[in-house]
């Protein structure tokens, strides 16, 4: 209060006022109820004002928190979109292997296959000559291909 420049307040409160300041002025150890009572206005001021700077601040707060909220969903969009991704060239990867490992086998399969028939034509030209060999790989071919074409039944022509 020394730099301050002191003028004179007359009001007239009520008595429970008057008291409390009174009880809070020898509560706090004061010289005077003028000090209690400048401490109180400070104070309400302070208050009234920290309100108002609140209430000016709020919109600003609430745009800083909407924003960062903005940017954490985005970056989590791009972190789920990366581990998507990265989880779909995962499995392209392992389709692919797996593509990869039947088309192997199916050659295999294939080659097998031929090498068996060559052998088992060659076997049956020795022992029961040419004519009767092809003859059996026609009838063998024949059935085979009976075997691999889809069944007809009396419901599926109706």
């Amino acid at each position: 209060m020394s730099e301050e420049q002191i003028v004179q307040l007359n009001v007239w409160i009520p008595k429970d006022l008057r008291d409390y300041i009174e009880g809070k002025k020898k509560r706090d150890n004061k010289p005077g109820m003028n000090i209690v009572i400048a401490d109180l206005i400070r104070q309400e001021r302070a208050r009234e004002q920290g309100e108002i700077v609140e209430q000016q601040s709020l919109p600003v707060l609430q745009e800083v928190i909407r924003k960062e909220v903005r940017q954490a969903l985005a970056e989590h969009r791009k972190n789920v979109r990366d581990d998507r991704a990265e989880e779909i060239e995962e499995q392209n990867t392992s389709i692919r292997k797996g593509f990869d490992r039947i088309a192997a086998l199916t050659v295999n399969a294939i080659r097998n296959a031929g090498i068996g028939r060559r052998l088992s034509y060659s076997l049956l030209a020795k022992a029961y000559g040419s004519t009767f060999a092809v003859s059996a790989f026609e009838d063998a071919k024949e059935k085979a291909k009976r075997e691999l074409l889809p069944k007809h039944t009396e419901e599926d022509e109706q």
